[in-house]
């Protein structure tokens, strides 16, 4: 097994990181939390609203919340 694939310890991401810039999109464009939720769901990847809202504050820099 000379090309043995390396994981990264602990849970794996609920939200592909490829996904990231479109939950963002979808939040700039005024959908929720739970809306966004309902949209990856439809693409096929199960991720809570909490999950959304701790991905869209991880990557918005501090006071530029827009809701």
């Amino acid at each position: 097994m000379s090309a043995e694939v390396r994981r990264r310890p602990g849970r794996p991401r609920a939200i592909p990181e490829d996904m990231v810039p479109e939950v963002l999109r979808l939040y700039d464009g005024g959908l929720g939390y739970r809306a966004i939720a309902r949209e990856l769901a439809k693409q096929g990847i199960s991720a809570d609203w909490s999950t959304v809202r701790r991905i869209i504050k991880a990557h918005r820099s501090g006071g530029q919340q827009q809701k």
